[in-house]
């Protein structure tokens, strides 16, 4: 056995012992998934920023042992903009039919506005709970019937 690899375990207790050092992520820890394989870290879970996703790769990559970092963290604004992206997309959830608010804090998704129908608000959350990070959806939408146009 090479002296110089560290076993598994004890590279991850020392990952996991960086991160919580590092007080902005200290509140959020218990969101962050840590596994050690053969010097490989993965980081998982969410974190309220981007800096953050980028600070918890770079205090992984500095321990002694670790040879590469694998980062599938998710911040709060990327699940904002890929839940944005995808209702934008939905042609009964995106502007002019609808009015959606997206808000997302430790992975926990708030959905408010209006929707044309409660058909619309359902699907709206069935494609919050889908996008990657989302942990709960709290589902706030009202309906708002549109006007129609008379012909």
């Amino acid at each position: 056995m090479d002296l110089d690899v560290m076993d598994d375990a004890t590279l991850q207790a020392k990952v996991e012992e960086r991160l919580y050092r590092y007080d902005p992520l200290r509140v959020n820890f218990h969101l962050i998934r840590i596994c050690a394989r053969d010097g490989r870290v993965i980081l998982e879970g969410v974190v309220p920023s981007t800096s953050m996703k980028r600070m918890a790769e770079n205090l992984a990559r500095a321990v002694p042992g670790v040879q590469e970092v694998q980062n599938d963290l998710i911040s709060d604004p990327e699940i904002e903009a890929e839940l944005g992206l995808r209702l934008a997309a939905d042609p009964d959830l995106g502007p002019p039919c609808a009015q959606v608010l997206v808000t997302s804090v430790q992975g926990d998704v708030t959905l408010a506005g209006w929707v044309p129908d409660e058909a619309a608000g359902q699907r709206a959350e069935e494609i919050a709970r889908s996008v990657h990070g989302v942990r709960n959806v709290a589902n706030n939408l009202r309906v708002k019937a549109l006007a129609r146009r008379a012909a």
